[in-house]
């Protein structure tokens, strides 16, 4: 049961990320590291919804070869996600209701959040890579840089069994729009995973139902 546990963490996170991006010795530490947390903490809590196109790349350094993905992800207040996949794979996840369901290839499976602690975290990851509540995760440290054009807010797992799949989490801010651009998740050695948003739309109407298994998903 650990190793499906382990396997199934492994694979949320090779699903939640994009173009690489090396971590940058421009970065810098902030001067009011404090003031710039509460303006993202603030933008976070004002985000009601999230539709967005992504492209997503696989690293692997021991096949020196990137794996993309394109799909669309959509998120809406407080925990209802939908990342569905598009190409290569047919795969979608969705988070509603305290149900989350994985639907492969037209198959669907649901699990029950709240009585499973490894789905909860799951959960709390994705809602907060991509929303940007990074101050919300008890699990991890974090350490604020910014750059000319993002602030990057780095996690750093504190559970071991977080920390043994995942050496950080690097969340881009841009400084525009104070919105989450990319997610990066960097694994023990050389493989990580990231994801690029496209064509974000922030707080427009989005339907309880594009929260629901579509009918030519069941």
């Amino acid at each position: 049961m650990k190793i499906k546990y382990c396997l199934l963490i492994g694979f949320v996170m090779l699903l939640v990320s994009a173009t690489c991006i090396s971590q940058n010795n421009e970065f810098t530490k902030p001067e009011d590291v404090n003031l710039i947390r509460q303006k993202l903490l603030d933008h976070a809590r004002n985000t009601n919804t999230i539709e967005s196109k992504f492209i997503q790349e696989k690293h692997l350094w021991m096949l020196n070869e990137v794996i993309i993905s394109h799909g669309v992800f959509l998120f809406k207040k407080e925990n209802s996600v939908r990342w569905q996949y598009d190409t290569p794979i047919d795969y979608t996840i969705l988070i509603y209701n305290g149900i989350f369901t994985i639907v492969n290839n037209g198959n669907a499976n649901d699990f029950d959040i709240d009585s499973n602690p490894l789905f909860q975290e799951i959960n709390n990851m994705i809602v907060t890579a991509i929303r940007g509540d990074f101050l919300e995760m008890d699990d991890f440290g974090s350490e604020l840089l910014q750059n000319d054009d993002y602030y990057l807010a780095r996690l750093l797992p504190e559970d071991e069994n977080v920390s043994s799949m995942l050496t950080s989490i690097d969340i881009y801010f841009s400084k525009n729009s104070l919105d989450v651009e990319k997610v990066i998740f960097y694994e023990p050695g050389d493989d990580f995973t990231s994801i690029l948003f496209l064509d974000k739309k922030v707080n427009a109407e989005i339907p309880d139902t594009r929260f629901l298994i579509e009918q030519n998903e069941k």
